[in-house]
């Protein structure tokens, strides 16, 4: 899975900043999902095969707000079904403020998606003095899937023992969160592969991908690394 729903935090930044061209280049490479906000489906849907999975992006936080780290919810189940997705997305920031409304959101979000069918991916990710810390990570999985989610998305927390336990102790699949942009591709593939030996069911990167030098050759290696699991 590739997220591309970064603009609102970050802004049009390379990588994003021309949505038609970036999503070309994922479709190229074989991405099987894309994490795209409304509007961002809106400039790119035409171009996206229908294998292609959409999980839209219903909890936002905005980098020009004076609350700019505070994720907040933004859409619901209702948007979810009017635009045809395959799946929705909500972040829940631990340590940030809001966690606890967000909580509420998700559960609720979780309960209005099932009547029409659509699965829930929940980001839950530890507080950022714990951000890699196996059991904190692993604590914040285990409160999304205690809340209902289909999908869990976190980090990686550096080991493949470490997060073998993570994987154990939350009995949903787990995608990876691949934060910020490499200066090479090695670290990338090699975060993907462990991760992937550790049970992780995907990958979902973003930055790593569309601010790589080639995005394509990129997605195509990764997706490779996740089919021979």
């Amino acid at each position: 899975m590739i997220p591309l729903d970064h603009g609102p935090w970050l802004g049009p930044v390379s990588g994003i900043d021309c949505p038609r061209d970036i999503v070309a280049k994922a479709v190229a490479g074989g991405a099987n999902a894309l994490l795209v906000t409304p509007g961002f489906l809106r400039a790119v849907a035409e171009i996206v095969p229908p294998e292609v999975g959409i999980i839209l992006r219903v909890s936002l936080s905005a980098g020009l707000s004076a609350e700019a780290l505070q994720e907040v919810p933004a859409f619901t189940a209702t948007t979810a079904a009017r635009l045809d997705v395959d799946a929705v997305a909500v972040s829940i920031f631990f340590g940030r403020g809001g966690e606890v409304e967000m909580m509420r959101y998700l559960g609720r979000l979780i309960e209005e998606c099932a009547g029409f069918g659509i699965p829930v991916l929940a980001e839950m990710l530890p507080p950022s003095d714990k951000f890699f810390d196996a059991d904190s990570i692993a604590h914040a999985a285990r409160i999304g899937m205690e809340l209902g989610a289909d999908i869990v998305k976190t980090n990686y927390c550096g080991d493949v023992a470490g997060f073998r336990r993570i994987v154990a102790s939350t009995s949903v699949p787990i995608l990876i969160a691949g934060g910020p942009s490499q200066d090479n591709d090695r670290s990338t593939l090699q975060v993907a592969a462990d991760a992937i030996q550790a049970g992780a069911a995907g990958v979902a990167f973003g930055r790593r991908v569309w601010q790589a030098s080639d995005p394509e050759t990129l997605v195509r290696k990764l997706k490779a690394i996740v089919l021979e699991k």
